[in-house]
């Protein structure tokens, strides 16, 4: 069911979503294809996923953005969270670190009160958000708790019918041998995968600002 389109999206609003600066006046047409017809297929993808985001959020189409540096999984993930916030839904993009900070909180809290407090702010801000951008998964610290963690949101937010684009370095297959066959069946029951494949582009937009 179609929500009320927001006609202004705030700079404040948009850091609350945990969208990078210079990400917010870009639309999906900034993403370059450099002429690659993989790249062109992908750009295509997410602009019919963003212009039916309605129909993305009510079949719970999740997606697994993978690739090396650079290639735009960032980029992607923060448009798509950005569009569900521009048509009401809540949304957030956050790394896996910074989720298991956020999840651990919890542990230090000095009351009752003050942990439910803290487990009301998780839950509302992040593990329960209609559209969940968790980037960098395989990156953080290596613990016996990750894995315990990211199952544990990842089967939440399959029994809710949460969106969740998930955003690695890992290949599927190294997915699977680091967090385990319980989370990749997860994944495989609610993501799209889509392999992006292309050259650094933090390092092009390096190059083009060094002075010769």
């Amino acid at each position: 069911m179609s929500r009320p389109v927001r006609e202004r999206l705030s700079q404040l609003n948009l850091n609350r979503r945990g969208i990078r600066r210079e990400f917010y006046d870009l639309t999906i047409d900034d993403f370059k294809d450099y002429g690659s017809e993989d790249l062109e297929a992908v750009r295509e993808f997410i602009r019919d996923y963003i212009d039916n985001i309605d129909s993305s959020f009510d079949e719970n189409k999740g997606l697994f953005l993978f690739g090396s540096n650079g290639v735009g999984k960032s980029f992607l993930a923060s448009l798509i969270v950005k569009e569900a916030y521009r048509h009401r839904y809540t949304s957030k993009r956050v790394t896996f670190s910074e989720y298991i900070s956020e999840y651990t909180r919890v542990w230090d809290a000095k009351s009752v009160e003050e942990r439910e407090e803290i487990e009301s702010e998780f839950y509302n801000d992040y593990k329960a958000v209609e559209f969940l951008a968790l980037e960098e998964v395989g990156k953080e610290i290596d613990s016996k708790i990750s894995a315990p963690i990211l199952e544990d949101l990842l089967r939440y937010r399959e029994d809710k019918g949460l969106v969740t684009i998930m955003c690695s370095n890992l290949e599927p297959k190294v997915l699977v041998e680091k967090y385990g066959s319980s989370i990749a069946s997860l994944i495989k029951g609610n993501m799209t995968p889509i392999k992006i494949v292309g050259s650094d582009k933090r390092q092009e937009y390096y190059d083009e600002r060094v002075c010769e």
